[in-house]
């Protein structure tokens, strides 16, 4: 082992005491503020060809460079240091490879991928991107890999280089999981189901300046997330010297901004109901099963035998499959007499990337409008506002036309002519508004004709095969609060963001304490548990806060009343009687199993619901499970009595939208997935609150909550001592696992 004495300003210093001390002395970190003196007014433009990565208390990274693609390059290093593996995954995800590392769990993932031709497709169609999207593509991956160069003795050994078209096949996975969650009913009604089985729901507003007090339009979103791959959120700033200034929110893997603001405009997008994928049956030729009949013909289906990598403790084993297509698409079941392939309009969607850096560059509606015409953003409700009061709701949709006379929404006869696909929907003829009489515009994955008051568009108008949607709890809530408040502050527009409000308990309330009330003299109740619980409900504002002691009573009475009445039929659950006391052998269910798992009735619900971040528990708001409100959570009860959360509002941010630009964001955890990291988890310890955080993108905020900078590409003398960084690092922990093994008296 190394022994040396160290000198500190000549004087011989105390042998290190650990590893990092000896590093940390040998190799001194650059203080902040000596970095600071050496940059000085360049603070913010890096010389051609590298960027600027600074970093606030958040651990949000401002990435600053004088062309777009040195950005990109910064952009690529900054997420790897944040989540270079999970990143890696969703790469793997994409191409059908993930398998290979992850076992035999992501099979399934993997079979899906390569039956989409996810990355296929995507090596396809990069070469005719235009060159613009694949030099920003490009330096994206060329910055994860520069990370992965400096720092690969750290690293596992599947780890490999990344590529642009990877970037692009996971835009491509992203979107069709979206995409083939629209033909949900089709694909149950033969007993399959969409890979993605969440639905991915979120909150958008824009407010004009005639209804805030202020006078300057605010725009509000909060985006519901599964809170694992492929969608983690992750915050960033990226600003060059060629006018790109946006900051927001994006997934680990894409090099564009998804949803946020720049300093023109702000824009984010919500799940709609459009009808992008077709389920097809196919009669098969009795003579032979890999054929299929179409008029008066017999196809031949297509066949490609794949070999998948899983990964098993002792090693690899290959898992062979073989993928069967027809000229309507993949087969997703086939039988001895039919086959199903589906089609979704997505599948040729490549440049998703280009849209979205288009957008994050738009500085006006017309800007902003032709970016979307593309339609590689193929199933989503969208919002822009503006500093100057504009504002505008497209329905974002790659529909197909389609023949009228059959059900969309079920399986269709793929024998028949009439049910080929003839072209795409054109843009213009999707439902859109642009500045509504009202001021005000907003989505909750609502149908279009309830964005705002009097939107003068009507189902009938539109072709009934593009699909619509309806009206939910969270619709009706922010509806009914945006029509009900003609002047709202900022503060309350920050708070709505994250109002726990659940319509479910004002509709249901009703007949529990109605069924109490009528009833209370007949009920044998010694001890006064039903009572107070009645009492618990009477009080309660139907928020669904921390502090809330009436939530948790609610969530478990309503999961038994809603079970109960599900074995009852359809014209009983109209009869009031019924319901009652249905109401009240819930709530006494209930009661008893409160008692019994929390020895109280009067949780507070911030106790039992909680966000689970490495080994550490925090409280949180939000929406009960068979609930929904503004701050969605998805939960499910677990044995031990808590309700771990598990995705919903994922990321939440309200900007003002005046001269200068400012904003406020919330995300799930934090914005490193490195347990050791400030970062991991201090964004979980703010959900209690609700409180939003600033999002700093003025020079003078940045520089003054600044917490560290790094300039990439490292100068050769930087990756040297990373590298020896690291080996140290590697070396000591080394020995310290053989110092730890015990002595088997060996010798």
């Amino acid at each position: 082992m190394l022994i040396c004495a160290v000198w500190v300003d000549g004087a011989e210093a105390a042998p290190p005491s650990t590893y990092q001390d000896s590093v940390n002395l040998l190799l001194p970190e650059v203080p902040l503020n000596s970095l600071l003196v050496k940059y000085g007014d360049s603070l913010f433009i890096p010389p051609e060809g590298r960027a600027r990565i600074l970093r606030d208390r958040y651990g949000v990274p401002h990435i600053y460079g004088k062309r777009d693609v040195d950005v990109a390059f910064g952009f690529g290093y900054a997420q790897a240091q944040d989540h270079l593996i999970p990143m890696l995954l969703n790469y793997r995800a994409a191409a059908g490879t993930a398998s290979e590392v992850l076992g035999v769990g992501h099979l399934e993932s993997d079979e899906r991928a390569l039956l989409w031709r996810i990355r296929s497709v995507a090596v396809a169609g990069y070469g005719g991107l235009p060159p613009e999207i694949r030099n920003l593509i490009g330096a994206f991956a060329d910055g994860v890999n520069h990370y992965i160069d400096v720092y690969r003795d750290a690293l596992p050994d599947w780890v490999a280089h990344v590529g642009g078209t990877d970037v692009v096949a996971l835009s491509r996975w992203l979107v069709m999981l979206f995409a083939e969650q629209a033909g949900s009913p089709e694909l149950a009604e033969k007993g399959l189901t969409p890979f993605l089985r969440t639905r991915v729901t979120s909150n958008l507003w824009v407010l004009g300046g005639s209804r805030t007090t202020a006078g300057d339009p605010v725009f509000g979103m909060d985006l519901h997330l599964p809170w694992q791959a492929p969608f983690q959120p992750y915050e960033a700033h990226l600003v060059s010297g060629e006018g790109l200034n946006v900051a927001g929110v994006t997934m680990f893997g894409i090099p564009v901004i998804l949803a946020g603001h720049n300093r023109h405009m702000a824009w984010s997008l919500a799940a709609n109901e459009a009808d992008v994928f077709d389920l097809y049956e196919l009669k098969l030729d009795s003579a032979n099963r890999r054929r299929y009949v179409f008029e008066k013909e017999k196809r031949r289906m297509s066949s490609q035998r794949v070999q998948i990598r899983v990964g098993e403790p002792h090693g690899v084993r290959v898992v062979e499959r073989e993928l069967l297509y027809s000229h309507h698409g993949p087969i997703y079941k086939a039988g001895n007499e039919w086959a199903y392939a589906g089609r979704c309009s997505a599948e040729e969607v490549v440049n998703t990337i280009g849209q979205l850096y288009a957008i994050n560059r738009a500085r006006d509606p017309d800007a902003f409008e032709s970016a979307l015409r593309e339609l590689q953003l193929p199933m989503f409700h969208v919002l822009y506002g503006d500093v100057d009061g504009r504002m505008l709701y497209v329905y974002s949709a790659r529909s197909p036309a389609r023949a009228e006379k059959f059900d969309w929404q079920r399986p269709v006869p793929g024998w028949v002519p009439d049910t080929e696909w003839r072209t795409i929907v054109a843009y213009d003829r999707l439902p859109r508004i642009l500045n509504p009489q009202a001021d005000f515009l907003q989505n909750c994955n609502v149908s279009p004709d309830f964005v705002t008051h009097n939107s003068g568009l009507r189902p009938a108008d539109f072709p009934p095969f593009m699909g619509w949607g309806g009206l939910d709890h969270r619709g009706q809530r922010l509806l009914s609060w945006l029509s009900g408040n003609r002047k709202a502050t900022l503060r309350q527009l920050k708070e709505l963001a994250r109002d726990p409000y659940l319509i479910a308990a004002e509709e249901l309330k009703g007949i529990i304490l109605g069924a109490y009330n009528r009833t209370w003299w007949e009920i044998y109740d010694p001890e006064r548990q039903l009572a107070f619980a009645v009492e618990l409900l009477r009080g309660w504002d139907n928020r669904a806060s921390v502090d809330s002691r009436a939530t948790l009573l609610f969530t478990e009475w309503k999961a038994r009343y809603d079970r109960l009445g599900s074995d009852l039929p359809p014209e009983q659950l109209d009869r009031l009687p019924v319901l009652e006391k249905l109401a009240l052998d819930a709530l006494r269910m209930t009661v008893e199993h409160l008692m019994a798992t929390y020895g109280r009735l009067d949780v507070p619900w911030g106790e039992v619901h909680v966000i689970q971040r490495g080994e550490r528990r925090f409280p949180v708001g939000g929406s009960a499970p068979g609930t929904q409100a503004l701050h969605t959570t998805w939960s499910l009860p677990d044995g031990d009595g808590l309700f771990r959360v598990e995705g919903g509002s994922a990321y939440t941010m309200v900007v003002a939208l005046a001269d200068p630009i400012r904003s406020w964001s919330l995300q799930s955890h934090g914005n490193s997935e490195d347990p050791e990291s400030d970062n991991y988890h201090d964004q979980a310890a703010m959900q209690a609150t609700g409180e939003l955080k600033r999002f700093l993108i003025d020079n003078e905020e940045i520089h003054a909550d600044l917490r560290s900078v790094v300039t990439v590409p490292l100068e050769e003398a930087d990756v040297v001592r990373e590298q020896f960084r690291i080996r140290w690092k590697l070396k000591s922990a080394l020995e310290e696992m053989v110092e730890a093994e015990p002595d088997d008296g060996g010798g």
